[in-house]
């Protein structure tokens, strides 16, 4: 019996092209040298879009790539939004009356 493989291509767009090239230099190292043997990945810059291709053996593979890779993006998006000055959270401040 042999196991399918799992395959999936994510797209995720930005608001701009420099911030798309910086989170793409970012991550690419992380996806070209991946240590894992149950996933391959490649990354694509296409525009403000980040282009995402992950192939894994099973299930479990699959979703570790990918929650990994998202987590990246992530990390290196809210990098640059404090860069910018840019608060990554709203907190409303509340009054404690007695």
């Amino acid at each position: 019996m042999k196991l399918q493989q799992i395959q999936g291509e994510f797209q995720i767009q930005l608001e701009d092209e420099k911030t798309a090239h910086i989170i793409w230099e970012a991550i690419k190292p992380e996806i070209e040298n991946s240590p894992s043997t149950r996933s391959k990945m490649k990354i694509k810059l296409e525009d403000k879009t980040i282009l995402l291709k992950i192939e894994s053996r099973d299930s479990t593979a699959f979703r570790a790539a990918m929650n990994s890779t998202l987590r990246w993006i992530k990390l290196a998006y809210d990098i640059i939004k404090l860069e910018k000055g840019d608060r990554l959270w709203n907190f409303q401040k509340t009054s404690n009356t007695n």
